[in-house]
């Protein structure tokens, strides 16, 4: 099913958070997720490189022994995306993609977490602590990792613009099995970026599943932690759900997952509507109303997608995008010298490079 319009007219036009949940519902194997499936285009249209479907299904148990029909469980991992999650937090078997619903976004690192909770006398103290450093560290990692994302977008359409041009006709063809699968992240996500503020669905499976709910007390037994056609949301959903690690394709049988998680999932149905600007290298976060019956605030965030500039140059970007968070030449953590123990502040959370956009959250 083509789709360009909501599927049916709520009764509160600006609304569209998923409902309430209950305690640890989201792991719960009813519970609906959507993940963004995308394919070599069906050039509907001549300038469309990638065909998008949106699929929503049960969340599933995550685990081989008791796998859940019609759920994310039978979504199994490649290998690149399994080791690429190693280090994300996960509730069920490690190679099926229903054990990374919902999305934790950017997780900082283990040993840093560990010291902001160690030796705190009550669970009010720790959340003082993580209150304090814990936001800010994990806003500014958000903007570090759009930040290399769009490098690496630049980085893959330069490689094959000007140094492997027989990998930009094989995209366009859709001969996806002949890149190699970094290179084809990159592109895939550029085409995402490229149409981020604008409803470009190809196909909407299960619709049903979006339909109002008669009541809240159904999200008992139907809770959707998903963007709902209703929300603001919905307008920028395939760069929403490439940021929450919640877009795929296919590799032979296997689910590849074009960029690892940055925003959680929690992030891109109640709190961002995402939307892509062309001509600026800042982002810019606005707070709106979505309900005035009932009031909820959520932010507008717009990230910069500017044209490549003239001065960028490949290795640049190449390192920028493969920069580790913890090692050098550009490290996200700060350590003490004398200790090696980290230090409740960060260093590159934005490129060495000018030319690079700051993205925001």
């Amino acid at each position: 099913m083509t789709n360009q319009t909501p599927l049916y007219e709520p009764d509160e036009p600006m609304a569209g958070s998923p409902g309430p949940l209950s305690t640890q519902q989201w792991y719960k194997e009813d519970t609906y997720y959507q993940i963004l499936l995308v394919e070599p285009s069906e050039k509907e249209k001549e300038a469309e490189n990638i065909s998008r479907t949106v699929l929503a299904k049960k969340r599933g148990s995550g685990d081989k022994e008791s796998l859940q029909s019609d759920s994310f469980d039978d979504f199994e991992l490649d290998e690149y995306t399994i080791n690429n999650l190693k280090i994300y937090p996960k509730n069920g078997d490690d190679d099926k993609l229903s054990a990374y619903l919902p999305s934790s976004g950017v997780v900082l690192a283990d040993s840093l977490m560990d010291q902001l909770s160690s030796q705190l006398e009550s669970g009010k103290n720790q959340q003082t602590e993580l209150g304090n450093f814990y936001v800010t560290m994990r806003t500014l990692l958000h903007s570090r990792k759009i930040s290399q994302l769009i490098a690496k977008t630049w980085w893959t359409y330069l490689q094959v613009q000007e140094k492997e041009k027989q990998l930009w006709k094989k995209f366009t063809e859709g001969k996806w099995d002949d890149i190699d699968s970094y290179i084809l992240d990159g592109l895939i996500a550029r085409e995402i970026f490229l149409y981020g503020g604008a409803n470009t669905l190809n196909h909407i499976e299960n619709e049903n599943i979006y339909l109002p709910l008669k009541s809240k007390e159904e999200t008992k037994q139907k809770a959707r932690f998903m963007i709902l056609p209703t929300s603001r949301a919905w307008q920028g959903l395939s760069l929403s759900l490439l940021l929450a690690g919640q877009a795929y394709y296919k590799i032979g049988e296997k689910y590849h997952q074009i960029s690892q998680p940055i925003l959680s999932t929690d992030e891109i149905t109640s709190k961002y509507s995402l939307e892509i600007d062309w001509n600026t290298f800042n982002g810019d976060i606005k707070e709106f109303i979505i309900s005035h019956e009932k009031p909820w605030i959520a932010y507008q965030t717009v990230l910069p997608y500017p044209p490549i500039p003239t001065e960028a140059v490949a290795e640049n970007l190449k390192e920028w995008a493969k920069a580790e968070d913890d090692e050098k030449p550009f490290p996200f953590y700060i350590k003490s010298q004398e200790t090696n123990e980290y230090l409740v502040d960060v260093d590159y959370f934005r490129s060495p490079y000018p030319y690079i956009p700051l993205s925001c959250t």
